[in-house]
């Protein structure tokens, strides 16, 4: 695919995580997807962690809609070209277990190839991550 057709997939995916569509998201991603975010906290935070397959990339938004609400989830800043994609992501989050808030600045980063996301990585400050969840 171009780097307009990466970074049109890429929105397309973000616009269905706001409407909570993650069967959307799911049709641009291979079987085999490598998707995660690399933490210390991976015990701790639950979805902090990395993994291969469909399920794990589930497990992932199961865990973000069981244990956060994202009242502004705002992605931009798009670079992209035939087999790669980042977007900066800025966004609130609010931890349901606890009511803390926090606001973010991150990148994700999305890997082509043969039209699908073959692996994604966010990148956040994963130790204030777990001090908000532990706190």
């Amino acid at each position: 695919m171009t780097a307009q057709k990466n970074i049109e997939a890429v929105q397309k995916m973000y616009a269905a995580f706001g409407r909570g569509d993650i069967p959307a998201i799911l049709e641009y991603v291979a079987d085999d997807i490598d998707w995660g975010i690399q933490a210390q906290s991976s015990k701790e935070v639950p979805w902090h962690g990395t993994g291969r397959g469909r399920d794990f990339a589930v497990a992932f938004f199961q865990a973000l809609g069981q244990n956060a609400d994202f009242p502004r989830f705002e992605p931009s800043g798009f670079l992209g070209d035939d087999h790669a994609v980042s977007a900066l992501i800025s966004f609130d989050v609010v931890l349901k277990k606890n009511g803390k808030k926090a606001s973010y600045e991150v990148c994700h980063h999305f890997t082509f190839k043969n039209g699908k996301v073959v692996k994604w990585r966010g990148w956040e400050d994963t130790a204030h991550t777990k001090a908000l969840w532990n706190s």
